[in-house]
């Protein structure tokens, strides 16, 4: 093998050239399926978008299968990979000869050879933006900058990410939950584990009065200055290389390529100067707007961070969103502030918990709980991080409480003057009984999900596409699309103890049987048989030339699912056939 080092060798490139190859043919499946229904003849015809990776791997029909015992838990891009990852492995071992086998070798032979004799830095990110939000208001739309790296250096970051991962995992604190090395103590999705452990702190203190202070990061990874970066990855590496877990030889690798992710990018330069782009630049390619809105992307306010004076008190700052070493470098830099806050709890009566940049410290004592609140600001204001300011607590109305970003201390109680009885954290609130429910924004993203699938499958025949199949045929696979998204692939064999862990449901599988959690389900049960019904009320009046199979959606069905109880509800599946 060329690779003498531990993180980059033939197999570990051709298993993320693997992955690259799946997630391609992911994107084009989806694609495919907006354009299932339409007839071909009122499509436009688009040109084959495989790359030079479809030609490293053989036909489909050439892959090796997989038992059905371990193709249901999988989605269809993991089993893929599956499939890919032993056809590779059986060739390797059969000594194959074929093509695809050779040139699959020496691509990945290539790339480890690219990453060692590479001394002169990476190029600098493609910069493209998505649409946040959009505020009628100002007739403006906020985006967020995405960058993408060249195919050989996304491959060899993201094994650096992996192997960084693993060995600094053990020096991050138990109170960091993001990012970190996937292991059996852990949830599936780490927030899980943030959430329970407030969820759990909040149970041993029924019927007390708790406080609480939250901060968030303004800008986080944009405004995260390199010089600190820098400083923090030495300190950990020189710990790994004194407990004996790293090498000279691997040491000065990964410090130079990791050096390289952090120097190619800065966000003044890479990304801020987009602004003067016109909305024709292709920067702007993947924004709808078809109102003609300036976009825009935004950094800190002014008032806390000149612009003109940012470069001379930060120098260069920001890591690439979408970059694979960009969560990690969060841990790094946070790691430290996170010693100096359990060095300050020191036995105290204090919940800490960090999800990235996102904070919360939960006490007894408001004294304790405020000067730790100010001792995490200085610590933040030490690495050169801006938080948002801090949210006056009188609020007049519960609505306003919800937007708060950094505020407290704060009672967390049932009632009271000045007392609030929901903290929100990671995508859940938690009541002053330990009671959880889905955070109001997750649920109204969850509701918009839902009218954007059914939009995108019936709204073509609007624009004059014409349907290739019967109606009850379009309607039948939006109801599918739609449990599947929301609760999984349940069938009638299989619906209890579902592990639903390929839906938006197992983003909340903690989710407790309470009376504002079962309100919040229902209204998504509730809102789903709308669209359902405003969907077929469309596809009525939609003229279908294709009579191959009857359309009789006027018809009263007693096959489309139930609200409550049912297997391919989100209230059977998060409730009643769980198990708990």
């Amino acid at each position: 093998m060329l690779s003498h080092l531990s993180f980059i060798n033939r197999d570990k490139v051709v298993m993320k050239l693997i992955k690259q190859r799946c997630k391609l043919a992911n994107q084009q499946s989806i694609i495919e399926q907006k354009r299932e229904f339409i007839k071909k003849t009122s499509l436009k015809f688009r040109k084959d978008v495989r790359n030079e990776i479809y030609n490293l791997f053989p036909p489909r029909k050439k892959w090796h299968q997989i038992e059905p015992k371990k193709r249901y838990n999988l989605d269809s891009v993991a089993r893929n990979e599956l499939r890919l990852k032993r056809t590779y492995q059986w060739a390797k071992r059969k000594g194959c000869d074929e093509d695809w086998y050779i040139n699959l070798c020496q691509k990945a032979d290539e790339i480890v050879r690219y990453a060692i004799i590479r001394d002169i830095g990476i190029e600098p990110p493609y910069v493209t933006a998505i649409e946040k939000k959009s505020i009628d208001k100002e007739r403006k739309i906020i985006c967020r900058p995405i960058c993408c790296f060249s195919m050989y250096d996304k491959i060899i970051l993201s094994l650096l990410n992996n192997y960084l991962t693993s060995l600094f995992d053990d020096y991050f604190l138990k109170c960091s939950y993001a990012f970190r090395k996937p292991s059996k103590e852990r949830e599936q999705f780490q927030h899980l584990d943030a959430i329970l452990a407030v969820q759990n702190y909040r149970k041993c203190h029924l019927g007390q009065s708790l406080f609480v202070a939250e901060c968030d990061m303004q800008k986080f990874y944009d405004t995260i200055s390199h010089e600190v970066i820098k400083k923090c990855f030495i300190r950990l590496l020189q710990r790994a290389k004194k407990d004996g877990k790293i090498g000279n030889p691997d040491l000065k690798f990964v410090k130079r390529w990791f050096f390289a992710y952090v120097d190619c990018f800065d966000f003044l330069h890479n990304v801020w100067i987009l602004n003067k782009k016109p909305i024709s630049h292709p920067v702007w390619k993947n924004v709808k707007n078809s109102k003609g809105y300036n976009l825009e992307i935004q950094w800190i306010d002014k008032k806390l961070l000149d612009r003109r004076l940012a470069k001379k008190k930060k120098g260069r700052v920001g890591v690439p969103q979408g970059g694979s070493l960009s969560g990690l470098i969060a841990n790094i830099v946070m790691h430290y502030i996170d010693m100096e806050m359990l060095n300050e709890i020191n036995g105290k009566d204090i919940l800490y918990c960090r999800f990235c940049d996102d904070m919360i410290l939960v006490g007894v004592d408001k004294e304790e709980v405020t000067y730790s609140f100010q001792r995490y600001g200085k610590a933040i204001k030490k690495a050169k991080l801006i938080a948002h300011p801090s949210e006056p607590m009188e609020t007049k109305c519960m609505k306003d409480f919800w937007k708060g970003k950094t505020r407290g201390p704060y009672e967390w109680n049932e009632t009271g003057k000045d007392v609030y009885p929901w903290v929100t954290f990671v995508g859940f609130d938690v009541n002053w009984k330990g009671n959880l429910r889905i955070r109001q924004s997750s649920l109204k993203k969850q509701m918009e999900k839902q009218t954007r699938i059914a939009n995108e499958l019936i709204l073509p025949y609007k624009y004059g596409k014409l349907p290739r199949y019967s109606k009850e045929t379009i309607y039948e696979s939006l109801k599918g699309r739609l449990i599947s998204t929301s609760v999984g692939r349940v069938t009638f064999w299989n619906y209890h103890n579902n592990r639903n862990i390929h839906s938006w449901m197992s983003a909340f599988s903690i989710l407790d049987k309470n009376p504002w959690s079962e309100n919040q389900i229902k209204s998504l049960d509730r809102h789903k048989q709308v669209v359902l019904a405003r969907a077929k009320k469309k596809l009525q009046n939609i003229q279908c030339t294709n009579k191959k199979k009857k359309d009789n959606l006027c018809e009263n069905h007693e096959n489309t699912f139930t609200f409550r109880g049912s297997p391919f509800s989100y209230y059977g599946q998060c409730f009643v056939y769980k198990d708990l």
